[in-house]
């Protein structure tokens, strides 16, 4: 089967990737990259409920747009051809995938604090009939037409 030094290969492939193609396109999966991490950090800080993690993630991944954006209009047209063969177009599916997983964490955050506001709005509510209200609307009486 496989020797004990054998495996390290395949652990090592992203750092032959990023070797490929010109310094141009280096810099690019680079910057690409840790672009991914600080995505990574920010669903980290959503998971934890941690604001200034927040922050500071969103600022990192702001700048590292702006740098991706700066890499990506000095390349040239034969480094274009390459950005398959070197792996980019793989980490910018990876980078859509982490920007939609982003999106449901903070979505699910916001559904969390509206729900926990709702609450806590409803405690100690009087209602028409003097007791004090609950969660929600209070139950109607149903009534079941006889005549269907």
């Amino acid at each position: 089967m496989f020797a004990q030094g054998d495996l390290t290969l395949a652990g090592n492939a992203v750092d032959f990737r990023a070797d490929f193609g010109t310094p141009a396109l280096s810099a690019l999966t680079a910057a690409l990259d840790r672009l991914i991490a600080a995505s990574d950090a920010v669903a980290e800080a959503v998971r934890r409920h941690d604001r200034m993690a927040l922050v500071s993630s969103n600022e990192q991944a702001d700048a590292l747009v702006g740098e991706v954006h700066r890499l990506n209009s000095a390349l040239t047209d034969e480094e274009r051809a390459l950005l398959g063969a070197v792996g980019i177009s793989a980490l910018c599916e990876r980078l859509g995938t982490c920007g939609r997983r982003n999106a449901l964490l903070i979505e699910q955050a916001w559904a969390t604090d509206a729900a926990l506001m709702r609450l806590l709005v409803g405690i100690g509510k009087i209602g028409p009939d003097g007791v004090a209200g609950v969660y929600g609307d209070p139950p109607t009486p149903t009534y079941v037409d006889r005549q269907a």
